[in-house]
């Protein structure tokens, strides 16, 4: 095993309260009264890039994705919707991907009403290795399904 993939799965050792957001109540809660989202992709590695994983596909996708569930999508609202890919590849061996889909909001600091920031209050993630010739298939058939789960975590505390 690569020394490169011992961060990932380190990753996945972490209990669950270690980690900011996921997908039980409370954090579906959060997901209550959304009128609007927008929807941003992290950088992602130019080596994902030169195999065909780019921003404007991925995004292209999310957006139909996420329309099609009756998810309104605006690009001015202050919530937005991010994908973040983290990858990690052995010598030309298959890649390892870390795919993660969270809902980000402002929020004030209780101690401090002035203070004003943004953080992430809902998460999917998922964990996937793909050889290169198929890398940019199985991101977007990935970037799918994160975007359903977005879409069922939604549609469950906002009914029609």
């Amino acid at each position: 095993m690569s020394w490169r993939l011992l961060p990932l799965f380190a990753l996945l050792l972490l209990p669950p309260a270690t980690r900011a957001a996921g997908d039980a109540p409370l954090d579906r809660a959060t997901l209550r009264g959304l009128k609007g989202i927008g929807v941003v992709i992290d950088v992602l590695d130019p080596e994902l890039e030169k195999l065909g994983v780019t921003r404007d596909a991925l995004i292209t996708r999310l957006l139909a994705r996420l329309q099609g569930s009756r998810i309104r999508i605006d690009p001015g609202a202050t919530e937005f919707a991010g994908l973040r890919i983290t990858a990690v590849r052995g010598n030309r061996g298959p890649f390892a991907l870390s795919m993660a889909f969270g809902l980000y909001q402002p929020v004030l600091v209780s101690r401090d009403p002035d203070l004003r920031t943004s953080t992430q209050t809902w998460e999917v993630e998922t964990v996937l290795m793909a050889d290169p010739k198929v890398l940019a298939a199985a991101c977007a058939e990935t970037a799918d399904e994160l975007a359903d789960r977005f879409a069922a975590a939604y549609r469950s505390v906002n009914p029609e």
